[in-house]
């Protein structure tokens, strides 16, 4: 996946398998399944909070592939003044 003009989709499953998420290319929300027996499985709360974890979580990935962190560098230090008995000397 490459970071400049990403286009490609990104999509996170819930460990427990009962839903997956897809955001698009500009991290919109594109697509939401849940597992045909999500509904016998777990309540509404828990599964209200099942998606926003996995719309975070694919919203997270999406972040660090198109923002990777970057090296701190040293702060760069402009040179110092030559002394003004070193400029005569030449």
């Amino acid at each position: 996946m490459t970071t400049a003009g990403n286009t490609a989709p990104i999509t996170v499953t819930s460990a427990d398998g009962l839903v997956r998420a897809t955001l698009g290319p500009h991290g919109e929300l594109s697509d939401l399944e849940f597992a045909p027996d999500a509904f016998e499985r777990t309540d509404p709360a828990q599964l209200a909070d099942t998606v926003l974890d996995v719309v975070r979580r694919a919203g997270q990935d999406r972040k660090a592939i198109l923002d990777p962190p970057t090296r701190q560098l040293a702060p760069v230090r402009p040179p110092r003044p030559t002394p003004k008995r070193a400029r005569r000397a030449r």
